[in-house]
């Protein structure tokens, strides 16, 4: 009868006893403010200074091709040549035909010279013309052998050739292509709004996909002296050295434009922010739990942080680390890395008052974490 009693007298203590939840232990950290620029950032595309399409200036036979696809060369330098044989035949009898035009000169005025009326004047001004009409022929076809040779206008990278040598080319054919690549230009368009902060000889950062960890720096040379009627925007022109030939003309480039304006904003690491759906939010700590706060974002930084443009302050108390384990019922326990910042008191707990006729079972006090915020610097 006895052990009966007190197995009842044990149950009964246990029942009364609340189930103990073991708090998420979760570490915060202090918002602080970042000072940003307002930078204007747009969509771009890479654009080479000059570039040209090459054709020869006669039709013939593709003889020579000095250079290789995508090669570079200089100013003035050959890069293909046609088929110059009939060419050069038509510049030898032009030649020949100079000479014996200006032999027959040399002797009417030796023979005028000894006898003055032996050659009309009239004879001898036609011997003139003739002469000097053959010398003009003999430049021309001189300086048409040039047609037959492509010559770089400018210090440039050729595309790829269009034809191959033995092929029979038109003077409008495009034999190939050659741009000058360094530098570049970035072409770029602002709204009417951003038009009062930007300068010419301001500069900009790019970068593009094919080399994320890399930027580039250049100058704006150029703003559209009006608006497109079609979009409502500006045309902006940097020009961007390009030395290591990374940037390729039509490869699109995100543009930074730096300006004098800046503002202050709170900052948190950018992997605190929690996404639901079309909100964003991070948790709280007020010293005694975790609330859900809405935010607005704004610029993201280089060292892992978010500007947060509203729904923060300096001095709150992020969670950047147990969020994903917390809710707004969530009993939490710091566990900051920096323990001089923390003062965890365990608080007494009120005792279950023992009973003559049931056994008492004592629980541990639960411990409570304070915030000492006298130690924490913005």
């Amino acid at each position: 009868m006895l052990l009966v009693s007190f197995s009842l007298a044990t149950l009964s203590s246990l029942a009364e006893e609340p189930a103990k939840i073991a708090p998420t232990p979760i570490k915060i950290q202090n918002v602080k403010n970042r000072q940003f620029n307002q930078d204007m950032q747009e969509v771009g595309k890479i654009t080479a200074v000059d570039s040209t399409a090459l054709t020869f200036s006669a039709s013939e036979i593709l003889q020579n091709k000095y250079f290789k696809d995508g090669a570079y060369v200089k100013k003035g330098e050959v890069i293909a040549a046609l088929d110059n044989t009939q060419a050069k035949a038509e510049l030898r009898k032009s030649q020949t035909q100079y000479k014996i035009e200006q032999s027959k000169l040399q002797r009417m005025l030796a023979l005028v010279k000894k006898q003055p009326d032996s050659i009309s004047k009239q004879d001898l001004e036609n011997q003139q013309l003739q002469t000097h009409l053959a010398k003009v022929d003999e430049q021309q076809k001189q300086d048409s052998l040039s047609n037959y040779e492509l010559i770089a206008p400018f210090n440039g990278q050729l595309t790829n050739f269009k034809y191959s040598i033995g092929s029979r080319v038109r003077d409008s054919d495009i034999i190939v292509s050659i741009i000058k690549n360094d530098p570049v230009e970035v072409d770029y368009s602002i709204s009417q709004e951003e038009l009062a902060d930007a300068k010419v000889g301001q500069k900009v950062t790019i970068t593009v996909d094919a080399y994320k960890n890399k930027s580039f720096t250049g100058d704006v040379n150029y703003i559209a002296p009006l608006v497109d009627q079609s979009s409502g925007r500006i045309d902006v022109h940097a020009e961007v050295e390009n030395s290591d030939k990374l940037l390729v003309p039509g490869m699109f480039a995100k543009v930074t434009e730096r300006s004098h304006d800046s503002h202050t904003f709170p900052i948190v690491p950018q992997t605190v922010i929690v996404v639901d759906g079309d909100q964003r939010y991070v948790w709280l700590y007020d010293g005694k739990g975790v609330t859900k706060q809405a935010v607005t974002l704004g610029e993201n930084t280089n060292d892992g942080f978010v500007a947060i443009t509203k729904g923060l302050k300096i001095g709150d108390h992020v969670v950047v680390s147990g969020q994903q384990n917390l809710n707004t019922n969530s009993i939490v326990e710091v566990e900051n890395q920096d323990k001089s910042k923390l003062t965890a008191q365990p608080q007494p707990q009120p005792q279950p008052q023992p009973t003559k006729d049931k056994a008492t079972l004592k629980s541990s006090p639960a411990k409570q974490v304070k915030w000492d915020a006298t130690n924490e610097t913005a």
